[in-house]
């Protein structure tokens, strides 16, 4: 049996009865030295814990063996970017039960006096800095650690050109507690060190006013492929792309990977989907990455970031996504699929026009465990006016596959 037991900001008039009793019922705790000194009363066995996760969860397997209860100490909520997530990976057989504690988050919603149901949350502790959401129309919580300080954060979105308001917690309910209520560009030169902070973004009344201007243009999937900047690089037609779209299911927070991005139109349709997540276009010829570039401006879609490399290199720097678009893959297919950084649960949608290529997304796709895949073909004949005639003019048959990640062990 596992307690995955939140301990709340840290301090001793945080941590409420029921947490204690809880912990007394423990024959082992598991936690870092800070956390194990709120209960002094604790007798039994305790472990501290690493930051080398693996030897973490060998101790708790050595206690699991031995038939032991284990409270497993937490900060703030287990539910809010903890060990958790590794713990019920690690041991699938094993009981886990889950006690809550205060988060940071809570509290510094609570000390701005703010709402959270409608807030959004992300972290970039340890993770690429332009996981932060471009666009911010409603509050933002953002945990911060490590080389992301607080003012690296100002100072990414004064490079984005937004001016918002910031609420800076750090070290909350401790003695050294930090709050505050700033602007970015009084955050990105502070000098005062930030090792343990939340922040809330609070987007400003420009921001709102850009966002609702934004929501009220008029967007329906199927841009006509003259509005795109085209070349000559080959790029996905309205028809196929509409497929495409409804195939891969995009969300308004999703984060997005098209990967061979062409002239982009992909990409673009799916950063209007998606405008308060993130797409990444990869695509490694210069030409392709013009008129991406082009096309991102003439669509406005400051949350399209062009990757301008060829898969998988190109994953290292991109987050974990919710939805992977292939629609070219240069005979790396294989290597794209087992490492694009897709989230459990996420779409992938690819794009053939051979049948071999097909049938190898097909078999790759069954073979990493993939569910609900289904694969269409499209034979797409515009109709084109010849005088008084209309002629047909037939478009390459396209095979689109799409698929869920995750599926029976």
């Amino acid at each position: 049996m596992i307690y995955v037991i939140g301990t709340g900001p840290g301090t001793p008039e945080w941590v409420p009865p029921a947490i204690r009793e809880t912990v007394l019922l423990c024959d082992a705790l598991v936690g870092s030295e800070r956390l194990q000194e709120l209960f002094p009363e604790f007798s039994k066995e305790r472990h501290i814990l690493s930051a080398n996760l693996r030897q973490t969860y060998k101790i708790i397997s050595t206690l699991l063996e031995q038939s032991l209860t284990i409270g497993v100490l937490v900060s703030g909520d287990p539910g809010f970017y903890s060990i958790l997530p590794g713990l019920r990976r690690e041991f699938p057989q094993a009981q886990i039960s889950v006690l809550p504690g205060i988060s940071s988050l809570q509290l510094a919603f609570a000390k701005a006096g703010l709402p959270w149901q409608e807030a959004s949350f992300c972290s970039v502790h340890g993770r690429d800095l332009n996981t932060l959401p471009w666009v911010i129309s409603s509050p933002l919580a953002v945990l911060t650690g490590g080389e992301n300080t607080p003012q690296k954060v100002a100072q990414l979105l004064l490079a984005r050109g937004q001016e918002p308001e910031i609420a800076v917690g750090n070290a909350l309910s401790y003695a050294d507690e930090v709050w505050e209520l700033t602007r970015a560009s009084a955050l990105a030169v502070s000098e005062q060190a930030l090792d343990n902070a939340i922040l809330i973004i609070v987007p400003t009344g420009d921001l709102k006013r850009n966002q609702r201007a934004r929501a009220s243009r008029q967007y329906f999937m199927g841009i006509s492929d003259d509005e795109f900047t085209r070349g000559h690089v080959p790029m996905t037609k309205a028809e196929v792309r509409v497929q495409v779209l409804a195939k891969a299911r995009i969300s308004l927070a999703d984060r997005v990977v098209d990967v061979g991005a062409g002239t982009g139109s992909i990409s673009i349709e799916a950063a209007l989907l998606a405008q308060h997540g993130m797409v990444y276009a990869v695509e490694n010829n210069p030409m392709a990455q013009e008129l991406i570039q082009r096309n991102r401006d003439h669509f406005q879609t400051s949350n399209l970031v062009l990757v301008p490399e060829s898969a998988p290199e190109a994953f290292a720097q991109i987050p974990a996504v919710n939805v992977c678009i292939i629609g070219g893959s240069k005979g790396h297919l294989r290597e794209i699929i087992t490492q694009v950084p897709l989230t459990a649960g996420g779409r992938l949608v690819m794009t053939a026009v051979t049948l071999e290529n097909a049938a190898q997304g097909l078999a790759l796709l069954q073979e990493h465990n993939y569910c609900e895949i289904e694969a269409i073909s499209l034979q797409v004949v515009r109709w084109q006016e010849a005088g008084n005639l209309h002629m047909a003019n037939s478009l390459n048959q396209v095979f689109i596959i799409s698929a869920t990640k995750g599926g029976k062990a």
